[in-house]
């Protein structure tokens, strides 16, 4: 029996349907109207989704800081991914997380229900990371927990994990990482709190021995989400685990 919040995402994505439908066809940022239902984004709001600045780390993607280059940082890992534990590899973001588009898509994908709002994510992703997702065995989409899942409807990381795949014609195994314990929401919590709230709170559904596997998720921001998960994945055997998210956050002052 469907619960109460369960129903309302159930009517949400309905009514987002009858609204696809029956008016024409907007771009999903800026609301301008586009040539076809399926061109989620218009033109100018696609050339306006920009990647991390260079120089970049090796290891996370960030845009290195002055003193990081003065201090021979590149190529190794910088001051933001220093503490990230050992089993998380590398990452990827395809896009800053600005004012605009970026953020447009991001919230209209994990909190209004737009589903469609994968495809334009996952071909950003698809083309930053094209090259690495080549050369994997398995996507993993970052869990809800029970709670958000039944609130949404939907797991916005699996949206885009699925969406990649098409796209790569990697494998996606939505069930192979589970959340032990329901954990607070990230988002108005400091780095500290944010390792502190995750910290153990995933684990795999089963063996992985010597896979390579990339974690999927919408936004990172510090990491700590996607080196918890990093590790339940090694304690199954996972091998050269890396991440690709679509938006990467301003680094946390």
């Amino acid at each position: 029996m469907l619960s109460g919040p369960s129903i309302l995402a159930s009517v949400r994505e309905l009514a987002l349907d009858l609204e696809a439908f029956l008016l024409p066809a907007v771009c999903l940022a800026c609301e301008r109207q586009v040539r076809q239902a399926e061109d989620v984004l218009c033109g100018p709001c696609r050339s306006a989704l920009v990647p991390p600045l260079p120089p970049r780390c090796v290891r996370c993607g960030a845009t290195l800081d002055r003193w990081e280059m003065s201090d021979g940082a590149s190529g190794q890992a910088c001051g933001f991914c220093r503490t990230w534990p050992p089993a998380l590899a590398w990452t990827i973001s395809a896009v800053r997380m600005e004012e605009g588009p970026a953020r447009r898509l991001v919230h209209a994908l994990k909190y209004e229900g737009w589903r469609c709002a994968a495809a334009p994510m996952a071909a950003a992703i698809a083309r930053y990371a094209g090259a690495s997702l080549r050369k994997v065995d398995l996507l993993v989409p970052i869990p809800l927990g029970r709670t958000r899942q039944r609130e949404r409807g939907h797991n916005q990381a699996e949206e885009l994990a699925h969406a990649i795949g098409r796209l790569s014609g990697t494998r996606v195994d939505a069930g192979q990482l589970r959340r032990r314990r329901e954990t607070q929401s990230q988002t108005s919590l400091d780095p500290v709190a944010r390792r502190t709230n995750v910290a153990g709170a995933f684990q795999a559904a089963g063996r992985l021995d010597g896979r390579r596997v990339v974690l999927v998720d919408d936004v990172l921001t510090t990491g700590a989400t996607l080196g918890a998960a990093a590790e339940a994945l090694a304690a199954a055997g996972a091998d050269q685990i890396g991440a690709v998210t679509f938006a990467r956050a301003p680094k946390p002052v």
